[in-house]
């Protein structure tokens, strides 16, 4: 596969969709860090900051601090993600599990990181992409309006080649 994977998928920005660290704390508490309030902070016994360590869920030092200033102020977090090329190695590796709550806007956003940081870090534990490929299997009716044709021949090609997989739902 020779070919930029700027020239498939355009560096668009997340605009209004969740990240995927939004959605790997929905998964845990059945809300997100703006649907926090008093009455479930009470529930829980807990201030916001003590929900997010509390649950130790694992995350860097800095998704923690960031975490806390998003429950703590009721609003999403601001993770310094402007385009999928922002996306690291080690945020897909926290947080791409959660890749199934994402909007089909934010699957195709954090699908071309995906696919971007297994193509330049082959030699990393690339398991995340188990759950985008998983997702594509559940969800692809829902999320094919979201790809052009030449986006659906380059994911069918990426998981010929690379997972022996043909997912012949994408095109």
């Amino acid at each position: 596969m020779d070919i930029k994977l700027e020239d498939i998928f355009e560096t668009f920005e997340l605009g209004d969709s969740r990240s995927l660290f939004e959605c790997d704390f929905y998964d845990t508490h059945y809300r997100y860090f703006d649907e926090i309030d008093d009455d479930y902070l009470s529930a829980v016994n807990l201030s916001a900051k003590e929900l997010i360590l509390s649950y130790d869920m694992g995350y860097p030092d800095f998704y923690i601090k960031i975490g806390v200033e998003a429950a703590e102020s009721r609003r999403r977090p601001h993770e310094n993600i402007n385009t999928w090329m922002d996306v690291s190695y080690e945020y897909l590796y926290y947080f791409g599990d959660s890749c199934s709550y994402l909007d089909s806007k934010g699957f195709k956003f954090f699908l071309s990181a995906a696919i971007y940081i297994f193509l330049t870090m082959p030699e990393k534990n690339n398991s995340f992409m188990d759950s985008f490929i998983y997702r594509f299997e559940l969800q692809w009716e829902r999320d094919n309006h979201i790809f052009n044709t030449t986006q659906k021949k380059f994911i069918r090609s990426f998981f010929i080649e690379h997972y022996k997989k043909d997912l012949s739902c994408v095109i």
